[in-house]
This record gives structure tokens, C-alpha cells and sequence, in this order.
């Protein structure tokens, strides 16, 4: 059975350990552990990971990471309790990034839009996060109003 929680420093070497193996950077999820939400097995562990890096009252998804146990289910869910912790974080909008043409219909039901990068705030798109994965593909912005 699979559960979703907020974080905590207790989950950060699985969290970097999952992260990685997914290719996936690890830069600053030392400092914002508390703004990641975890899906996971009770046998084999975490399965699935998004985190909200906050930026002023916008908030950047990252690391979004789903195993291949993942339904669609469970993704919808991970993003219903990514939103309502944006909310309790008392942010306004929050943006995504996808190399993932295929998931922008997704993202869409979700309340996410596509943004051109002119009209995305400039600490956004700065985020070294971000700026690490806009150097290796092109990518959508998306953005949902909370």
C-alpha cells in the first residue's frame, strides 16, 4: 500500500539516493526537505518524490520522480497534496518545467498552463535548478494559480 507525507530530515539520504538514480539533481534539498512530498511503499520505500522550491509567493515544482508502481492515481494524489501544501505555505501560483510533451495535457488538468518564459518571473527562472535543467533540453513552463 502506498502513502504520501511531507518530508522529513530524517528522509534525506533515501530521498538523495532515489533522486539520483533517477538522474535527478539534488541541489538544495538539504535546506528545503520540509517542502517535499514523499509517495511510498511500505516494503520497498519511496516511489515517488515532488518538492515546492518557494520563491518569494510563487513556488517552482521540482524533482518530480515516479517509479514505474506509479499509476496515474497516485500522481493525481501527489499533486492534490502538493497543492494543498502551496496553499498552507500561503503561495499564490506555482510553476513546472516538463521535457515531457506527452504530459502537458496531464499538467493541464491539474489547473497548470503554459507560460512563454517572458511572463515567468525572473527569481523563477533563475533558480539554479531550473537553470541546470533549462541547459539540457527545452522545456515547457507551466503555471497554476492556487
Amino acid at each position: 500500500m502506498k502513502k504520501l507525507r511531507e518530508a522529513t530530515k530524517e528522509d534525506q539520504w533515501a530521498m538523495q539516493v532515489f533522486l539520483r538514480q533517477a538522474n535527478i539533481s539534488t541541489i538544495g534539498l538539504e535546506e528545503k526537505i520540509e517542502d517535499y512530498i514523499i509517495l511510498e511503499e511500505e516494503e520497498t520505500g519511496i516511489c515517488g518524490t515532488i518538492g515546492i522550491e518557494k520563491v518569494d509567493k510563487d513556488g517552482l515544482l521540482r524533482s518530480l520522480v515516479i517509479g514505474p508502481s506509479v499509476k496515474q492515481m497516485h500522481l493525481l494524489q501527489m499533486f492534490e497534496h502538493t497543492q494543498q501544501h502551496a496553499r498552507r505555505k500561503e503561495l499564490d501560483r506555482l510553476y513546472l518545467v516538463t521535457n515531457k510533451n506527452d504530459y502537458i495535457q496531464f499538467f493541464e488538468l491539474l489547473g497548470f498552463f503554459p507560460q512563454e518564459i517572458h511572463n515567468v518571473p525572473k527569481k523563477i527562472t533563475q533558480s539554479p535548478h531550473l537553470k541546470e535543467t533549462l541547459e539540457q533540453q527545452t522545456c515547457t513552463f507551466m503555471m497554476c494559480k492556487l
